[in-house]
């Protein structure tokens, strides 16, 4: 259904944005939800990368059937998780507990060391690629991709993390959008 206005009648701000679907759903709720399908790809990236390289490195040794590599790249990925929970949970008050920082360095820590094992996956498998051309050589290819790959995937990981803290309260705040809509009932 698409939704027209007479030429002579002026539309609101938030009528000229609006996209007419089958059920009501906010924008910010649709940015909230492409930003969450974003960060899952992103760890999964993240995470296959990271287990390539620790695999590679470590080998195939195993504790109680798992890989040593899958059980550390799970654990840069918790790290993730658990700096994101943190970042949603409400403060208690005005001063941040210790273990919010030390939880922030692990974060950090963590996303820094991905992007060392996102830099060695990616050299890994341009090693087994024929690849070069009449600008770059084999040889500078295989060193600046690798770093630029890495680079980005640690700024990226940074900058989405806080961008997830500074407004993921406003974009997944379906409390706030229930309180409104049933004000609005009221009324």
């Amino acid at each position: 259904m698409i939704n027209q206005t007479p030429h002579n009648q002026q539309q609101r701000p938030e009528e000229q944005t609006a996209v007419t679907l089958p059920f009501k759903l906010q924008r910010k709720t649709v940015i909230g939800i492409i930003m969450a399908i974003a960060l899952l790809s992103f760890e999964m990236f993240n995470f296959d990368t990271t287990r390539y390289a620790l695999q590679n490195l470590l080998g195939d040794v195993r504790f109680l059937g798992l890989q040593w590599a899958a059980i550390l790249a799970i654990a840069f990925c918790a790290i993730d998780f658990a700096g994101l929970a943190r970042l949603f949970t409400p403060q208690q008050g005005t001063e941040e507990p210790n273990s919010v920082w030390y939880l922030m360095g692990a974060w950090l820590l963590g996303a820094t060391m991905n992007a060392i094992m996102t830099w060695w996956a990616i050299s890994l498998t341009l090693l087994s690629h024929d690849f070069g051309n009449e600008i770059l050589s084999r040889g500078e290819l295989l060193q600046i991709v690798p770093i630029f790959v890495a680079s980005l995937v640690w700024l990226t990981r940074i900058l989405f993390i806080g961008a997830f803290s500074v407004a993921g309260e406003h974009l997944f705040d379906l409390a706030g959008t229930q309180r409104k809509m049933t004000a609005h009932q009221t009324n």
